[in-house]
């Protein structure tokens, strides 16, 4: 740069120094593509890190299950339903979930010691908090993944707009139990790994490692959405069943056919246009798979977090996370496993079956 006018020396060194205005503009928008390039790349290396955190939560709350069973000769039931020949209906009686038992081997005795495990659910709903303990609306880190910023986020037990049937708010977690690779209230007849009751561990017929244990579920800021929260042994809650049917003539869940027919439980890719893979999407018919809940408030926002949902007594839901492309899953031997969303039906459905005669390595 070159002095126009008779300068003083010193101040035509400074100003042959100084940036032009294009050159402050071209530096600024080098650091922006720059920055664009590289953010996507941190924001790859968090969830990296979120997603190993969730699988250390879920290896160790697998293990606390097997530490469980070690103790009580018995894998925790999965939920504390009603039994009325050979279906379980999960809405009835004392409804905790499995998580509740397992408290103390996370080390959580003290939120244990709060439930009190012979009082059924109706009670329990109604009470007056101020004169009993609330250990369901804590949110022990262990249950929580880091990616579904699930931290402080509750269910309350009413529909919208109308009185608050009890007044407790259930915290939320993310991890659930495989209680059917089916109908949740067909657990007895095709089992998963965690039923409603306690099953020792030598019914895993297909072997442990060859069976899954846990999964991942996303939670929902909606008060009246129940998935996540830990304490109630409901679907979408603390366990959910994949609606993986058997080969039958009918779309009758399999507890429901003939006994004198009814086939044994084994996969099948029949009636596979309602099963519930991991992070199963909106369906384009509206009749389509969804997560079966109690309540499925504001639905179309669920549809855009990709969390779709309806009213329906079936007690099917799908896994779900926020990692790409997956869900972490924990085997009923400890070790833990990332399911593809791409899994195919019968694979996923023998995974979950604990007496398919099927091993599968997916």
């Amino acid at each position: 740069m070159h002095c126009q006018v008779p300068l003083a020396p010193a101040t035509c060194r400074r100003a042959a120094r100084a940036f032009t205005l294009v050159e402050l503009l071209v530096v600024i928008a080098i650091i922006g593509v720059l920055v664009a390039l590289l953010l996507p790349a941190v924001q790859a290396a968090r969830e990296a890190a979120r997603r190993m955190n969730c699988q250390a939560n879920m290896k160790n709350l697998a293990l606390a299950v097997l530490n469980y069973e070690s103790a009580n000769k018995n894998l925790p039931p999965a939920t504390a339903g009603t039994v009325n020949g050979d279906l379980v209906n999960i809405h009835a009686g004392q409804q905790l979930s499995w998580i509740v038992r397992v408290l103390p081997y996370i080390e959580q005795q003290a939120i244990f010691q709060q439930f009190d495990l012979e009082k059924s659910f109706s009670t329990y709903i109604n009470e007056n908090i101020a004169n009993v303990p609330t250990p369901e609306a804590v949110q022990p880190g262990l249950l929580m993944c880091p990616s579904d910023s699930a931290q402080g986020r509750v269910y309350q037990h009413t529909a919208r707009g109308s009185a608050l049937t009890g007044n407790r708010s259930f915290g939320k977690g993310n991890y659930v139990a495989y209680a059917s690779p089916e109908h949740i209230e067909c657990q007895l007849v095709a089992p998963g790994a965690l039923v409603n009751e306690p099953q020792p561990i030598r019914r895993l017929e297909d072997g442990v490692s060859n069976t899954l244990l846990l999964s991942e579920i996303r939670t929902r800021d909606e008060l009246t959405d129940e998935r996540g929260a830990w304490a109630i042994g409901w679907t979408g809650t603390s366990v959910i069943g994949a609606d993986v049917h058997a080969d039958t003539a009918t779309l009758d869940k399999i507890c429901a056919q003939p006994v004198a027919t009814r086939p044994a439980y084994i996969p099948s890719t029949r009636h596979g246009q309602y099963a519930l893979l991991p992070n199963a999407p909106v369906p384009a018919d509206p009749a389509g798979p969804r997560d079966n809940l109690r309540s499925c408030e504001l639905s179309a926002e669920a549809d855009l977090l990709g969390m779709p949902c309806r009213v329906r007594g079936d007690t099917t839901a799908a896994p779900r996370s926020l990692h790409a492309g997956g869900v972490n899953g924990a085997r009923a031997d400890g070790s833990v496993q990332f399911i593809l969303d791409s899994i195919e039906i019968i694979p996923y459905g023998s995974l979950i079956s604990i007496n398919d005669g099927s091993v599968q390595n997916q």
